[in-house]
């Protein structure tokens, strides 16, 4: 038997390139990627996947940064924490636009079979989301928090237990009482390998009741469908559940999409004159939709700490409503609820401006989108290895005299800041720039490999394990629908 060794390096070569270079150095095996109605939902969800990396890198080693500009009478303000510039490591508001995006993708197949009168289609792409949603969601996360407890009992990561028995008894509790526990309504879990995954119990809990609510009215007439739709969407504020409220928007957004997109006629106006009806209107749409976008934007660089004493957001606090006000459990209840009405109204705007839209369409936005989940999964591990390598400490010099209670040794410089320096607005801001620019491709190359080896092939084991369990003949393919979504 002949064995192939420059076949198998080539592939192991193609592997461990980043998909945009290999493409590029293997043509015959890249794949073909084409828009869908819904894309530029993906390219936001792959931006907005960069932004909480880019976040989570400010907090955990620039945190001064991310205080408001010009609070602080005693460190001048750099110009990245000025509003709408901020947004770049706002992470906290894209965790909310994620799940209006999910409740508008996964509602949308489903929503469009109603729409023609397929309910046949409908109910199988409920079904089929219900089924392939565990697999879609957990998947992914048990075999990277595996890993690292596997790199955590080899010693190169967190905290190593006495045996490999301990450690994965502790992962397997994370497992099911953290990762793929759901039901929690009142508390957001934090997973003990990897912290940055309380949000994928949330999503699965609310996929459950978007497709409950979907099958729920699926029967109903347009408008009291839309209405009943929208009345959820409140009582979901009204009880302070603001995932809820998220998920069910994306609902509601999906239909108003499909309805302006459908063949039916809707008011005709005339297209003469300078002020024609048609022309005031598209106007108003335009500048109704600037400032929805101006004022989201304003409310995602919503600040850590000190928003009482931020202009704007101290206004905004002082009518959060009563379900969001004062909550024990959640101290960042309010800032959740404004962030929700935002994600909302972006979500809806990004779709409507067709500047935004075409950038979203594009190639990096989309590329982005296509590795989303494994940055958001890759990140917080590839943080925890190297950010501190690479970030490093300003040299510190000693405290106090040597032999006395309280003295400290001089730290000595390492890394960026001990080149750059962290006193100042401007050194942090330039060492930012420096360390992001050495990590950022580190988890871009891994995030890539993550979504082909462990990600995709995740989501076509899910889709193998769909079609070897149906009772009947006809499949989610079959009946048109991709079994990816």
């Amino acid at each position: 038997m002949v064995i192939n060794h420059g076949s198998r390096l080539k592939t192991l070569f193609r592997i461990l390139l980043p998909s945009f270079i290999a493409d590029r150095l293997f043509p015959d095996h890249r794949p073909t990627w084409k828009l869908h109605p819904t894309s530029y939902l993906d390219g936001l969800r792959g931006i907005a996947s960069v932004i909480v990396f880019f976040c989570h890198y400010t907090e955990n080693n620039f945190y001064p940064l991310v205080d408001t500009y010009g609070l602080d009478p005693n460190q001048p303000g750099g110009w990245i924490q000025l509003p709408y510039v901020r947004i770049i490591f706002s992470g906290r508001p894209m965790v909310h636009i994620f799940f209006v995006i999910s409740g508008f993708v996964l509602s949308y197949k489903p929503i469009k079979s109603i729409h023609a009168r397929d309910m046949d289609k409908c109910y199988t792409a409920l079904s089929s989301s219900t089924l392939r949603r565990a697999f879609r969601l957990f998947g992914p996360c048990l075999v990277s928090t595996f890993i690292i407890m596997c790199l955590a009992q080899m010693g190169y990561h967190k905290v190593q237990k006495d045996s490999w028995a301990e450690h994965f008894w502790t992962w397997e509790w994370a497992v099911f009482h953290q990762i793929t526990w759901g039901w929690e309504w009142n508390k957001d879990m934090r997973p003990y390998f990897d912290p940055h995954l309380w949000t994928i119990p949330i999503e699965f809990a609310h996929s459950m009741l978007l497709f409950m609510v979907i099958l729920m009215v699926s029967r109903i007439r347009l408008r009291i469908r839309q209405a009943m739709v929208f009345s959820l969407m409140i009582y979901c504020l009204a009880c302070g559940k603001w995932a809820g409220f998220e998920f069910l928007t994306g609902l509601f957004l999906a239909e108003i999409h499909i309805l302006q997109n459908s063949s039916r006629p809707g008011w005709e106006f005339s297209d003469k004159g300078r002020y024609s009806p048609r022309s005031v209107l598209k106007t108003l749409k335009f500048f109704f939709h600037i400032t929805t976008l101006l004022v989201g934007l304003y409310i995602a660089g919503w600040p850590n700490r000190n928003g009482d004493k931020t202009p704007g957001i101290r206004y905004l606090l002082e009518k959060t409503p009563e379900p969001f006000t004062n909550v024990p459990e959640d101290d960042m209840a309010a800032q959740k609820y404004w962030f929700g009405i935002s994600a909302a109204f972006m979500v809806w705007t990004v779709g409507e401006m067709p500047i935004l839209k075409r950038f979203f369409e594009g190639p990096l936005a989309q590329y982005s989108g296509r590795i989303s989940y494994a940055i958001y999964i890759c990140h917080g591990p590839m943080l925890d290895f190297f950010e501190k390598r690479v970030v490093g400490t300003p040299f510190i010099p000693a405290q106090g005299e040597p032999g006395q209670e309280g003295y400290r040794e001089a730290i000595l410089a390492k890394g960026v800041k001990g080149i750059v320096g962290a006193a100042t607005s401007t050194q942090m801001t330039i060492g930012w720039f420096i360390g992001l620019c050495i990590l950022g491709p580190f988890v871009v190359w891994i995030s890539d490999i993550f979504w082909r080896l462990v990600d995709d092939t995740v989501v076509k084991l899910g889709r193998k394990i769909e079609l070897a369990l149906l009772d009947d003949v006809e499949s989610p393919r079959s009946q048109g629908y991709s079994t990816v979504a």
